[in-house]
């Protein structure tokens, strides 16, 4: 063959095998594309399959071996209720299987019956029953306007209804009748997006008279928020008397101090004095007074004649005027008045002073712990070495640091932390030095109770009275006030005995108390006063012992959480409050809890900014930043920024005649 030949016979074998390469890629490729699909097929199914399908391949083919076949391939269509929809809106466009007609108005709205009632609970029972509408083909419905049927019969075709400013309120009644929730909730909504001032007292009275529930709390909390601006204007003297109560009474009643309350409350008696003048004592069992300034309490509210006429109003203003001269006890005798509106900034407070650290190291610092924020803040340092054995208690809303010991010499010093203005001042000292005593305020004085004395210290005056001991001495005593009576507790002295005598302050002598067996207490007892009961807390036990002084019974309370050794008590909000010392492990806690009466139980309150025993602790009142800073001061109605307008039917004038209907018949006499 010559040259020409073989160049010739290579070149269609290489063509031959160029195309066979070809080839060759094309089924490599389409067996990786029908494997990949069918691999891809066995791990899904695998995957959603209880019978799962074991893949092998083999190294030489790269082909799927199933050893074994899914058994079921679970399929959801998640288009599949949308599809469904929109294959029922098509049918009614098509007006293909209608079976029964709405009338309203003389308009009439061709519909299918299986989706009426599963759009709505009112339908089903009205097709699904024994309804004469069951079997009828034409249904008039006369409690609705045309406009809204048709709204939601399209709203059961096509999930979608247009809320709009004029039809709201309507519109929400329609869906409460014929029992759509969901349109309903968006009506709900709507409503909730335009609170104002303007509307927002209408709305809640709306919200209420058709169960919707969030948007009357909505309503309700929007009021309290904004109370001091509603008040300015007219619509809120027509408010209902039940109403007024109700705002005045809450505690998250957003005003800048308790005088505003007052004023708000006078502005609405006075628009209508002759018909609400017998509501006003009621009213004014609602107002603070006690956190109401001396100053205003007595220019403004004494000198007031709807006060002074009204027997019930001074005893009110009586109980304020006692609060503010610390003779008042809101611990053994707690009101909702005592309790101040967190809006005013001002808050009852927990003080921990003192005690030792986890080295045993004496401890200056001062902290307070405000149970509406959680959080725990520095007060001025006590200014003097604390020393061992001293007391510590709360008159008014000041501080009485009194006697200890350095281990070698006795105080006698009296420390008094003025809360208006944070610091420490001395006092005049006690008739006699003492260590290991215990402190009490009894009728807006201080009392201090040693085994072999006890004396008296009148604030106003800064001076110290000598006054009897107790009947037999008592080591490490343990004193409390409760039902004007002043108790102590504690070891006879010489004796292995316990024992409790009282302090009448009236008759100016100690008696023993026989209070049938005591409890098997090891150790003095820390004792506090709640809500006309003395609460015993041990100090190797979790448990907590109570006493009623009016009934000489003894009771017990669950258990607290841990043990509290060389721990505090006091007295916060209702609450007890035990903080620090040792735990059940013998570790130094700084753990805070309460007890709640009510709830009759124990939880976690906080934490002590560190583990601390041998503290003092009490609760004060103590001024903060106010929530609200303006001011109240009546004016003109506020401006009406929004235009929503509830059809209410002469709603001004429905209120105005409640308010006739409640009083008629009533004469009003001013002096009572």
């Amino acid at each position: 063959m010559d040259t020409a030949g073989v160049l010739i016979a290579a070149e269609h074998q290489l063509s031959f095998l160029n195309t066979r390469k070809e080839l060759v890629t094309v089924v490599v490729r389409s067996f990786t594309a029908v494997y990949s699909r069918r691999l891809r097929a066995v791990k899904q199914a695998w995957r959603g399959s209880s019978d799962k399908t074991v893949l092998s391949l083999t190294t030489e083919m790269e082909k799927p071996v199933l050893q074994t076949q899914p058994s079921t391939l679970p399929f959801f269509d998640t288009a599949h209720a949308f599809n469904l929809l929109r294959g029922i809106h098509e049918l009614r466009a098509e007006r293909k299987f209608f079976d029964v007609t709405l009338c309203a108005e003389g308009r009439e709205f061709h519909c299918h019956r299986t989706v009426l009632a599963a759009a709505s609970t009112y339908f089903r029972a009205m097709f699904t029953g024994t309804l004469r509408e069951s079997v009828m083909d034409r249904v008039v419905l006369h409690e609705v306007s045309a406009e809204l049927l048709g709204l939601l019969v399209d709203f059961c075709y096509t999930g979608r209804v247009t809320v709009t400013q004029d039809n709201v309120d309507l519109l929400l009644k329609t869906a409460d009748l014929f029992q759509f929730p969901s349109v309903k909730e968006a009506c709900c909504a709507f409503l909730e997006q335009r609170l104002d001032v303007s509307n927002c007292l209408e709305i809640q009275d709306f919200a209420e008279a058709y169960a919707c529930r969030e948007l009357a709390g909505s309503a309700r909390r929007f009021v309290l928020k904004n109370i001091m601006e509603l008040a300015k204007g007219t619509d809120f003297q027509r408010l209902p008397w039940k109403r007024l109560l109700e705002f005045v009474s809450e505690d998250e009643l957003c005003v800048d101090k308790e005088e505003t309350v007052y004023q708000i409350a006078v502005r609405w008696v006075k628009a209508d004095l002759q018909r609400r003048l017998h509501y006003w004592p009621e009213l004014l069992q609602q107002v603070r007074l006690p956190f109401v300034r001396r100053f205003f309490l007595l220019a403004h509210v004494e000198s007031d004649p709807l006060v002074y006429l009204s027997p019930t109003c001074l005893r009110m203003v009586n109980e304020a005027r006692s609060f503010q001269s610390c003779e008042y006890d809101r611990h053994d005798r707690p009101c909702h008045r005592m309790r101040p509106r967190p809006s005013t900034g001002l808050a009852e407070i927990l003080v921990v002073v003192g005690g030792c650290d986890q080295d045993c190291d004496e401890l200056v610092t001062v902290d307070c712990y405000n149970p509406q924020t959680g959080q725990w803040r520095y007060l001025a340092e006590f200014p003097d070495h604390l020393g061992g054995g001293y007391s510590i208690a709360a008159l008014g809303n000041d501080m009485y640091v009194t006697g200890g010991s350095d281990g070698s010499r006795l105080y006698d010093g009296v420390w008094r932390y003025k809360s208006s203005v944070n610091e420490w001042t001395e006092a005049s000292p006690m008739l006699k030095a003492r260590e290991y005593h215990s402190s009490c305020v009894l009728k807006g004085q201080l009392y201090v109770v040693a085994s072999d004395s006890t004396e008296r210290y009148d604030h106003a005056l800064d001076c110290w009275e000598a006054l009897p001991a107790m009947l037999h001495p008592m080591d490490n005593c343990s004193t409390t006030a409760c039902s004007g009576r002043l108790y102590a507790i504690g070891s006879l002295t010489s004796e292995d005995t316990m024992a409790i005598q009282s302090y009448d302050a009236d008759a100016n002598r100690w008696v023993m108390v026989n209070c049938g067996q005591l409890p098997p207490w090891s150790f003095t007892p820390k004792t506090i006063t709640l809500n006309g009961l003395i609460y015993f807390v041990r100090d190797d036990s979790a448990e907590v012992d109570v006493y009623n002084p009016q009934k000489n019974e003894w009771d017990k309370i669950s258990p607290m959480t841990q043990v509290h050794v060389g721990g505090s008590v006091a007295v916060l909000g209702g609450k007890l409050y035990v903080s620090g010392g040792y735990d059940n492990t013998f570790e130094l806690s700084d753990v805070v809890e309460a007890y709640d009466p009510a709830a009759r139980s124990w939880s976690l309150a906080g934490r002590l900014p560190q583990p601390t025993f041998w503290h003092g602790s009490v609760s004060i009142f103590r001024q903060f930043m106010p929530l609200v800073s303006s001011a109240f001061e009546p004016g003109d109605a506020p401006s009406e920024s929004n235009a929503i307008r509830l059809h209410r039917h002469q709603r001004h004038q429905a209120l105005h005649n409640l308010n006739n209907n409640l009083n008629q018949n009533q004469d009003v006499n001013p002096a009572h």
